[in-house]
């Protein structure tokens, strides 16, 4: 299909409503820690030469959604005391579940396959990670492949389960996490230090976590992702789950994540808002933006989110965002 401009010409926002009902959004695990940053970190496991494998557990509570949402998207940041860094990861796989056991100390189980339901999902396939620059306390992307569904309201804890096979460059910085009295945050991590392909943990903390980022939306919307963006090459965002022909409305914003309420919902963009073309969906009901990155965009972070026509109404996708390298 044509490519068609990412970033176009600096038009007007949306016009201003309200509207009560919102079908995508973003929010941290723990929750609470999207703007602010959390009281901990840890240089595990970006900061870390060994392989490691973690399982980051969250507990049902802490998700906003009281019914299934599809996770489109997951991020992590450095503290606020880090330097701008650059990291080069040649093997990173991401697994999303839900989980059987509980996120405590005493509820978890030592050997990481039973901590994960039937609906374990590799999010990320085994694959390079990087970035160049990064300023600190910013969101960074895990590039996942596929969302996950998942639904909180079935009372089964939250597992991201992160493999990191050797590196190249590691972060220099420490990770943001959020740490508290037993049963306060939420949240715990488990891990081993020196095996990517370990089968049980050799490390565990009580009420530590890293802080993360999630971007959901209703199940049966359209879905965005985002890929990476470098400087003066191509970058590419995709768009599914449209009406066969629909229109797709994409926007973006160098300002921030809003939000701005609208008649469909909040746009999570900050004004002023960048305005691509309206184009249509293919029979498939896909359509791809494609665009080179300019250079002048490097070490910037792109916000995005799009409005398309799903059984004939025009919905928000999850909202998500990228920093060039």
């Amino acid at each position: 299909m044509k490519p068609i401009s990412i970033l176009g010409a600096l038009a007007a926002c949306l016009a201003l409503s309200t509207f009560s009902y919102a079908a995508q959004g973003s929010q941290s695990l723990p929750p609470g820690f999207l703007t602010i940053e959390g009281n901990g970190s840890s240089s595990y496991p970006f900061n870390a030469t060994a392989d490691h494998k973690w399982q980051w557990h969250y507990d049902s509570s802490t998700f906003a959604a009281t019914g299934p949402v599809l996770i489109s998207q997951v991020y992590v940041r450095s503290t606020s005391l880090s330097a701008n860094m650059s990291f080069d990861f040649p093997a990173l796989e991401v697994v999303m579940a839900s989980s059987p056991t509980d996120y405590q100390v005493l509820g978890h189980d030592p050997v990481f396959d039973n901590n994960l339901n039937p609906d374990a999902t590799v999010v990320r396939v085994m694959a390079p990670w990087g970035g160049n620059n990064v300023p600190p306390l910013t969101w960074i992307s895990l590039e996942m492949d596929q969302p996950f569904l998942y639904d909180p309201s079935l009372g089964h804890d939250f597992v991201l389960q992160l493999r990191k096979c050797g590196n190249n460059v590691t972060w220099g910085e420490s990770i943001d996490g959020q740490s508290g009295m037993s049963g306060t945050v939420g949240g715990n991590r488990y891990g081993d230090l020196a095996d990517c392909n370990a089968t049980s943990q050799t490390f565990n903390n009580n009420e530590f976590v890293p802080v993360i980022r999630i971007d959901w939306a209703l199940p049966g919307g359209p879905q965005m992702q985002v890929g990476t963006l470098v400087a003066g090459q191509s970058g590419s965002i995709s768009i599914t789950g449209v009406d066969s022909g629909g229109r797709v409305f994409l926007r973006s914003s160098l300002a921030g994540a809003g939000p701005i309420p609208t008649a469909f919902g909040d746009l999570e963009l900050s004004p002023p808002v960048i305005r691509a073309a309206v184009v249509n969906a293919d029979p498939s009901g896909e359509y791809v933006f494609s665009q080179t990155v300019p250079f002048g965009l490097f070490g910037r972070t792109l916000y995005f989110h799009t409005l398309a026509e799903v059984q004939g109404a025009l919905t928000l996708s999850n909202p998500s965002e990228a920093t060039v390298q």
